[in-house]
């Protein structure tokens, strides 16, 4: 009987690792979903125009979140609040503050080649979780 109570125990234990992870948390930057697009409009000076939507699918809310972007430029200048670079490449969204679950951040940038923004770290709001 013992027996069976320590196994339902080690499962649920086990559950528990596989839904929030390994550091605790239930999310973690494979939840953030970078989308660009290129429009038809132009930029300007030949360059095209790459729409970005950023997406929190975490169920908790996330801030502090930081995107790779080395590399990246844009002849159009993009709104600091939303998309401000850190140094080494790196990039903080929205100026750091929370994203709610299943919110979008966007953001327009102008260049002659798309770049690759790719979620480097967030922090995830526990107690803001749907």
């Amino acid at each position: 009987m013992a027996t069976t109570t320590i196994a339902k125990l080690l499962l649920l234990a086990l559950v528990v690792i596989l839904v929030q992870g390994s550091s605790g948390q239930r999310c973690s930057v494979k939840d953030v979903q970078v989308q660009t697009v290129t429009t038809s409009r132009s930029g300007g000076n030949g360059n095209l125009l790459f729409e970005v939507a950023v997406k929190n699918l975490c169920p908790c809310s996330v801030r502090n979140v930081r995107i790779d972007g080395r590399g990246f430029d844009s002849t159009l200048q993009v709104d600091p609040s939303v998309f401000r670079a850190e140094g080494g490449g790196i990039y903080l969204l929205n100026g750091g503050g929370p994203i709610a679950s299943m919110a979008t951040v966007s953001f327009v940038y102008s260049w002659d080649h798309y770049f690759q923004l790719t979620p480097k770290s967030l922090d995830v709001e526990e107690d803001r979780c749907s």
